[in-house]
């Protein structure tokens, strides 16, 4: 059933196309097709003509994703049109995260409404894509520190104030390394990921041997205490929203355990709206936790 759909599918999405849309000339005389050929779209797909025929009749050939993705690009799909023929053909769409210029208004209002809690939209890297002030604000200032340093993995690994910002460190980059194999699980072949291994293996011994642990969970709901250089102790359970228009794109959101840790948000994010928290001149550095 899954496959006459796809094939239907692709046949459809194949006829609204010319020959002049997908960069292709028209050829002389009169055309028996009102879209593209098959034959067309195989060689834009780079997969071969035979192949591409049987997927479009409905027969059990099971594309990999990288061959969806492919006919997706050939066909100028939407991203909701290349979602849909991902489900047709049994794989996730592994998506493209999203960029800072990508974001626009829309999230950044999402995130600035969800203040006096610290939340973040982070990439499959742990890169902070977009966030709000109390999160900007949660340990030191993110944006103190240089670009190609925020990302939440490293900082972890890596930065002093991170470090002792963590009740638990080594247990917290456990939980933060299993997560991060999930994500690379979900995107292997990803050129983005080589440079951010490479570089944390290479700068933290303790990354390295929980790498190669091999440990993968997603750990939902998990108590999160961090010692915030401005409030105090804060006691957190994160919740994870996927975007579905970007798949490995996602929402994290801090929200409080107890009163106290709450009490202590509001005060975090009142202390910015008065100015009196606005970068690293204006916060006392962290001993690291014993």
């Amino acid at each position: 059933m899954r496959s006459r759909e796809l094939g239907a599918y692709l046949r459809a999405r194949r006829d609204r196309l010319s020959p002049a849309d997908v960069g292709l000339p028209g050829g002389g005389g009169r055309r028996r097709v009102k879209g593209l050929r098959r034959e067309e779209v195989a060689v834009l797909a780079n997969v071969g003509s035979t192949w591409y025929t049987w997927l479009e009749q409905g027969r059990d050939v099971r594309p990999s994703a990288e061959v969806l993705a492919a006919i997706a690009r050939a066909l100028r799909l939407t991203g909701d049109e290349r979602r849909h023929l991902f489900r047709l053909g049994g794989h996730p769409d592994p998506g493209t995260p999203l960029s800072w210029e990508q974001t626009g208004d829309r999230l950044q209002g999402l995130l600035d409404n969800l203040s006096p809690h610290p939340a973040v939209v982070m990439n499959p890297w742990f890169e902070p894509v977009a966030y709000n002030a109390p999160f900007r604000f949660l340990i030191d200032d993110l944006e103190a520190l240089p670009a190609a340093d925020r990302n939440c993995a490293y900082l972890h690994f890596t930065h002093p104030d991170w470090i002792a910002g963590h009740d638990g460190h080594e247990q917290e980059c456990a939980a933060v390394v299993a997560k991060l194999r999930a994500y690379y699980g979900e995107s292997v072949a990803d050129p983005a990921w080589e440079p951010l291994l490479s570089r944390l293996r290479a700068e933290s011994p303790l990354f390295a041997r929980l790498w190669d642990q091999a440990d993968v969970a997603t750990d939902p709901g998990r108590l999160k205490r961090i010692r915030s250089l401005h409030v105090g102790t804060l006691s957190v359970r994160t919740t994870t929203m996927l975007l579905e228009e970007h798949p490995r794109t996602r929402v994290v959101v801090y929200q409080p355990a107890d009163r106290t840790t709450q009490e202590r948000l509001e005060e975090l994010a009142h202390r910015i709206a008065r100015g009196a928290i606005d970068g690293p001149a204006n916060v006392r550095r962290l001993r690291p936790a014993t």
